[in-house]
């Protein structure tokens, strides 16, 4: 989890969004991380369910970031300003059912006292096999052993 320890733009960013009321997911690998994922990653995958909604730009401005929601097609959306360039914001999810359904199975965790909505390793999972791609693909081990070890942790509990 330290790989992903915030810095304080970051958590007052993640914060804003939430009292705002944004629906968001921290997906891909630093949702794998924060599930006890042996494996590192150096951004955070920030899933919006709208992403045209203006309480994101809100949220950024609060901490002095910056919200381009991008052009379908041209540019991607990005976050900068404070918030820098950690945030990758996902616009397509592989092999995933839509945001309302994923955020049904949501999981929080908290990460310096910011409660996170995380989309759950067996979806992460699930979603980098769809993808297919070599990276991804050569991260499953370390994912499937982080699943189950959390599986054997929640038997014996």
């Amino acid at each position: 989890m330290a790989d992903l320890a915030l810095t304080g733009a970051e958590r007052e960013f993640l914060r804003a969004l939430r009292e705002l009321g944004v629906g968001y997911l921290i997906v891909g690998l630093g949702a794998a991380v924060l599930q006890g994922a042996d494996t590192v990653t150096a951004d955070i995958d920030i899933w919006f369910q709208d992403r045209s909604d203006p309480r994101i730009a809100e949220a950024a401005k609060k901490v002095g970031g910056v919200w381009v929601p991008g052009h379908f097609g041209m540019m991607p959306p990005m976050l900068g300003g404070t918030l820098e360039d950690r945030f990758d914001v996902v616009t397509t999810m592989s092999g995933l059912d839509d945001f309302a359904m994923e955020a049904a199975r949501t999981k929080t965790v908290v990460v310096d006292g910011e409660p996170l909505p995380v989309l759950p390793l067996d979806r992460v999972i699930h979603s980098k096999r769809a993808a297919a791609r070599a990276k991804d693909l050569a991260v499953l081990p370390a994912l499937e052993a982080a699943l189950a070890a959390s599986v054997a942790n929640l038997d014996e509990g």
